[in-house]
């Protein structure tokens, strides 16, 4: 047995055996980890009461965590102490994890046995621990403000933010606070004139020469005060909700425009009928205009069903991956079985193994075994080179095997034990060598349907 688990089983059983009786309340704690930061630990202020006979007492966890301090220490019958512990995860929980994520402690005495209780840390990349938020533009401005905000209570030193999108590159590094909200005025550099609507800026985070990043979403808004909002959801049946809204105090007219080609409009349908449509080569142009008053928004769903033509891909795919899979395969091993009749009524089967390569390979050796239940008839197509009577094994060497090649092994076996029902027979195997590599394949299994027996 695994000396871990030994020691882990050993543990657990001494534990239902006898219990400390200790009292734990956790009094501070710290237990947010920036996996960025070179701070990798979490600690705890525990208070510590001893309601059992005096005791030598040891902390540690038995789950990938180490826990400090590592020394014993003395709680005498009644008394109380305050511990502060450190607890260190270990590094595939730094890489894997992240949230909450909740261990097993232990306190140990020498003679008053276990205590058992849970702590939990939060694991955080920079990027989910802080949020960065940009407030929408409208036209002809000349910057637009960016909010960062710490959302955990830890010290961030020494980040860097780095923002880009059509109307700004903005880059600066700074120290945030514990849930601090950090405001900047970034200028807005526009050298051609673009459309109103939903754009992204890209947000990249470096900590301590790591780097993250992220998008977060940016509002340009319409010289009539209309604000456009776009969502896109969904993969074989892409649905595409296109909204716009009359932010101003002015009555205003608003166009949404959809192109699309010749193939993908045959699978499209729309929440309302198109004002106005019109084709250009391959594509066909739709547009809807509508008269919003104050206050008010219209939305148009854009629905694109790609089943059918998925479905034709996917075939196209699997059949031409199939073919490559069949073309490549280097060689192959077919199994098949026949009855065999006997004048002593026994059960006799002939076993046929058909070999053949579809590149040349060399020291070909084909491996077979009898079935426990079964003798070998030793009378062969072409005699093996070799028999395990010990393991019931049967090979046959070739050197070499051109491509094309097909070559077939048979064998008899039989039994006097009367069977009923299905008789197994498994997979034989082959290995050869192919540029330089030894590889093997398996044949299919097989079986005989045995319906009678005799008497």
């Amino acid at each position: 047995m695994n000396l871990k688990v030994f020691l882990f089983t050993f543990v657990l059983l001494v534990s239902f055996a006898s219990a400390a009786d200790l009292t734990v309340n956790v009094l501070e704690n710290d237990e947010i980890i920036i996996t960025e930061l070179d701070k990798s630990n979490a600690t705890f202020k525990l208070q510590i009461t001893n309601n059992g006979d005096t005791d030598d007492f040891q902390i540690y966890s038995l789950v990938s965590v180490s826990m400090y301090p590592k020394g014993k220490f003395r709680i005498d019958s009644g008394e109380t102490i305050i511990l502060d512990v450190t607890a260190v995860p270990f590094d595939e929980i730094l890489r894997d994890k992240r949230g909450i994520y909740a261990f097993e402690y232990q306190i140990k005495g020498d003679t008053t046995g276990f205590f058992k209780e849970a702590l939990a840390i939060r694991l955080f990349d920079v990027k989910d621990a802080v949020t960065v938020t940009i407030g929408d533009i409208p036209l002809n401005a000349t910057e637009v403000e960016m909010f960062v905000n710490n959302r955990e209570d830890v010290f961030i030193p020494g980040l860097k933010i780095v923002a880009k999108s059509n109307f700004f590159e903005f880059s600066e590094t700074f120290d945030l606070n514990r849930e601090q909200t950090k405001t900047f005025s970034v200028p807005i550099i526009l050298e051609d004139k673009i459309s109103a609507g939903d754009y992204e800026a890209e947000i990249i985070y470096e900590l301590n020469d790591k780097k993250s990043s992220n998008k977060v979403p940016i509002s340009y808004l319409e010289s009539s005060g209309v604000s456009v909002y776009e969502s896109t959801s969904g993969f074989i049946i892409k649905k595409t909700n296109i909204t716009k809204s009359n932010e101003g105090n002015v009555p205003t007219t608003v166009v949404i425009d959809v192109r699309k080609n010749v193939f993908t409009r045959l699978f499209t349908v729309y929440s309302d009928r198109p004002t106005t449509s019109s084709r250009k080569g391959i594509f066909v142009d739709y547009s809807w205009e509508k008269e919003l008053g104050v206050g008010e928004s219209y939305t148009l769903t854009v629905k694109t069903n790609y089943t059918f033509p998925f479905i034709i891909i996917l075939l196209v795919i699997i059949v031409g991956f199939f073919a490559k899979f069949i073309a490549t395969k280097k060689l192959s091993v077919h199994k098949s079985v026949a009855l065999v009749r006997t004048k002593g009524g026994e059960l006799a089967l002939k076993v046929n193994l058909r070999v053949k390569s579809r590149s040349a390979v060399r020291n070909v050796v084909i491996s077979d075994r009898i079935p426990g239940h079964a003798k070998l008839f030793n009378k062969f197509g072409i005699p093996p080179h070799r028999i395990d009577e010990h393991h019931r094994k049967i090979e046959w060497d070739i050197t070499q095997m051109n491509a094309g090649e097909e070559r077939v092994f048979s064998y008899v076996i039989y039994s006097k034990i009367n069977i009923v029902g299905s008789f197994e027979l498994g997979s034989a195997s082959v290995s050869f060598d192919h540029d330089g590599k030894r590889e093997h394949v398996l044949s299919n299994s097989t079986r005989f349907a045995a319906e009678t027996t005799e008497n």
